[in-house]
This record gives structure tokens, C-alpha cells and sequence, in this order.
């Protein structure tokens, strides 16, 4: 069952400007797409409460101060704050009486919408991080309203691209305040990012990496898979796959050549390796990348 509360009636406490949008079966089945937009600015405290909602939420405070309750855990925002929410948690949110806030939003979902939130709360789990650019997700927002507004055959394509690029700037954002929190680590990653970049042919360990570079094997696990999205693992065998689609497509090498000079000298196991990251083998990708 779907809950809404609101404390007061809206003409009493906000001034807001929406749009809703209910979306095709095609951007249903196949898009990312927006359920709701708009505007709120508050004119006194008021809390908004809502659960169960087949919903994601994405919320930038403009300006003011209020805080977002998700699941009993309070964050304060203050302007320039963002907050990305999947709406079937309960979740609240509440202006601040001295300074009420001004916010911009915009309620979507799609078919792949869980996989991005989930994605995100992996590598981001507060909810709540700070932007420096608020201008950028403005804008995104205010061209999703006009899409909507223009109401022709491309407006679900052109906001399913916005929503992409409202998703990929809070993760780009939330990045940023991690390592700033921690830019002693960004730096180090960044290193032993270098490291295997340059080293990725010859034989690579964790417990190699964290000797050399002074750090817990645990601590650079998690770091490595925060910072840049896969396991240090998958990012040497990442390394090592597009060298060899280098050699396949530039030079005339035999595969088990490319295997060792990839740093995966058996041919067995770099064919096994190439036609799981490439959906075909190796000798296939050579055929159909060199004409």
C-alpha cells in the first residue's frame, strides 16, 4: 500500500510549480523516465512523509536548511546538498523553521533505475552528499520540465538521457566529497592505478600492492572498489583484455603469443577469460575487427 502525509495543506505551508508525466509502455519497458519534476519552496516547517513508493527521488537543496529522514537516520542539509532516494524505504522530509528551504526534484524510475540506486548505496551508503556545481543538476531538471513541456515523439528519449546524466553527475559528485574526505587514499589508489597500467604484463598480487604501497589488504579492497568501481582483480584482467584486443586488431601475433605478452600465459585459460569479458573468442574478435 502506497502512504502520503503531509502535516499541512500545501497552499498553507509551500509554493510549488510540477510537472507529472505518466510514461508509454515503451519508455516502461525500456527507459529511464520521470514521474514527477518541479519546485518547493517552503514557507514555513513542514514535513513530508511518504513510503511504499514505486518511486526513485532525487532532491538538490537551493537553498535554506532542512533535514531528510531515510529508514530512522537523520541527515541535515543545507544548500547545495543533493540526496538520491528509493522511494519504497520510509523516508521524510522536514524544512527548517528559521530558514526554510527551496528545493528542486524530480521523481523517476525505469527498468534499470534499481540497478543505478543500488550501485549507488554500494559505493555511497549516507544518501545525502554535497555538490559544487548545483548549477549543472539545475539545468538537467529545468530541461526535463521543458521535455515534458514540448510534449512531441522524442521527449521520453531526450528525459531518459537527462535522468542517465542526473545519475552519472551524482555519482561523479559524491566521488568528489569522498576523496575529499580522504584524499590521501585517492592519491594512493591513483598510484597503484598507475602501477598496474604500467605493469599489468607480468604477475600482480594484492598482498604485492599492499606491501609496496603501505597499506591493509582489506582497507585497499574496499578503497579500489569505492573509488573506481570494480575489484583491483577485475581491473588488472580489464587491462590485460583491451591490450589484447590491441594486438589482435594491430598485429599479425598468434594468440598464444598475445596470452603472454597480456600477462595470462596460458592460451587455455586467456581464451576462457576474453570470451567471457567479449561474448566471443578471441579469434572472432580478430576476424571481425580486422577487414
Amino acid at each position: 500500500m502506497n502512504t502520503f502525509y503531509e502535516s499541512f495543506s500545501q497552499s498553507d505551508i509551500t509554493k510549488s510549480e510540477r510537472v507529472l508525466h505518466t510514461p508509454s509502455s515503451f519508455a516502461k519497458a525500456s527507459l529511464f523516465y520521470m514521474q514527477e519534476a518541479g519546485t518547493l519552496k517552503s514557507l514555513k516547517s513542514h514535513r513530508c512523509q511518504r513510503e511504499n513508493l514505486n518511486s526513485f527521488l532525487f532532491i538538490i537543496v537551493l537553498s535554506g536548511k532542512g533535514v531528510v529522514t531515510v529508514k530512522d537516520k537523520i541527515y541535515a542539509l543545507n544548500t547545495s546538498d543533493c540526496v538520491l532516494i528509493d522511494c519504497k524505504l520510509p523516508y521524510s522530509h522536514q524544512s527548517s523553521e528559521d530558514d526554510p528551504w527551496e528545493l528542486m526534484w524530480v521523481h523517476f524510475n525505469g527498468c534499470n533505475a534499481q540497478s543505478y540506486y543500488n550501485l549507488f548505496i554500494e559505493n555511497f551508503p549516507s544518501f545525502v552528499f554535497r555538490t559544487d556545481t548545483p548549477t549543472n543538476f539545475i539545468s538537467l531538471i529545468n530541461k526535463i520540465i521543458e521535455a515534458h513541456n514540448d510534449k512531441n515523439n522524442l521527449s521520453e528519449l531526450v528525459t531518459s538521457k537527462l535522468i542517465t546524466d542526473i545519475l552519472t553527475l551524482s555519482f561523479t559528485e559524491a566521488l568528489k566529497m569522498e576523496e575529499y574526505k580522504d584524499n590521501s587514499i585517492a592519491v594512493k589508489l591513483s598510484a597503484i592505478c598507475t602501477y598496474i597500467d604500467e605493469n599489468f604484463k607480468n604477475r600482480i598480487s594484492l598482498d604485492q600492492l599492499a606491501e609496496q604501497f603501505y597499506i591493509s589488504k582489506f582497507h585497499l579492497s574496499r578503497e579500489f572498489k569505492t573509488l573506481y568501481g570494480v575489484t583491483i582483480g577485475n581491473y588488472i584482467q580489464l587491462q590485460r583484455i583491451n591490450y589484447a584486443k590491441k594486438l589482435l586488431r594491430f598485429s599479425d601475433k598468434s594468440i598464444e603469443i598475445i596470452a603472454g605478452e597480456c600477462g595470462i600465459p596460458d592460451t587455455s585459460y586467456f581464451n576462457k577469460v576474453f570470451k567471457k569479458s567479449e561474448n566471443i573468442t578471441a579469434s572472432q574478435y580478430r576476424r571481425e575487427w580486422v577487414q
